[in-house]
């Protein structure tokens, strides 16, 4: 394999790399934004439980 090829295959992969830890990152949003969204669901909840007792 010729020093071009070399180079080009380990950009190749760095670029690859970046991509998937962009995505990964976006993903660990999306579950923080999920987790938040159900603590605020299950607070509303408990809440209406709590006025409903009173």
């Amino acid at each position: 394999m010729s020093g071009l090829a070399v180079e080009f295959e380990v950009v190749t992969a760095i670029c690859a790399a970046r991509v998937l830890i962009r995505q990964l990152r976006g993903l660990l949003v999306d579950i923080g934004n999920a987790i938040r969204a159900w603590r605020s669901v299950r607070d509303a909840l408990r809440g209406k439980q709590e006025e409903d007792q009173d």
